[in-house]
């Protein structure tokens, strides 16, 4: 007798607490996700991210929001200058796999990569991030391993 209405009350809760859930979820994701990925990638600060903002509006021609450049470039440089599977933090790693909100261009995505190649430079390693190599210093072992061999093919 008392079960018909719990399970009616019930019934009424849970869709109303998934779709809430599913809402909120993802925002609070980004909120504390966006706030750890701010100080990796933006090490010298608030100067530091608006030279990005700035670049990145002027390959784009102004057609994306403060927040939609910034999600691009956190997941993007993010993926690439983090280290995933070592002791990252839960929301980093779920922001991180979630899609972009912006989707570029070919050109504008080949510009991305050019100009945030080796972004931000490795004047100092931290713990818990990896940067890419400099291309230069790449380039020269694989010279200089080319010259070695060179040297001793007879």
């Amino acid at each position: 007798m008392y079960f018909l209405p719990v399970a009616i009350i019930v019934g009424a809760i849970l869709p109303i607490a998934y779709i809430s859930a599913k809402k909120i979820f993802p925002k609070l994701v980004r909120k504390k996700a966006s706030k750890k990925l701010e100080s990796i990638l933006f090490p010298d600060g608030y100067w530091q991210k608006s030279e990005v903002l700035k670049t990145f509006r002027k390959f784009t021609s102004d057609r994306f929001s403060d927040e939609e450049i910034l999600d691009y470039f956190f997941k993007i440089k993010g993926l690439q200058t983090i280290k995933i599977n070592s002791g990252t933090n839960f929301w980093i790693r779920k922001y991180l796999f979630s899609p972009t909100t912006i989707k570029l261009n070919y050109f504008e995505q080949v510009k991305f990569y050019e100009t945030f190649l080796n972004f931000p430079e490795p004047s100092e390693q931290k713990e818990g991030v990896i940067y890419r190599q400099n291309r230069k210093h790449v380039n020269k072992i694989k010279y200089e391993h080319a010259a070695e061999i060179s040297k001793n093919i007879i």
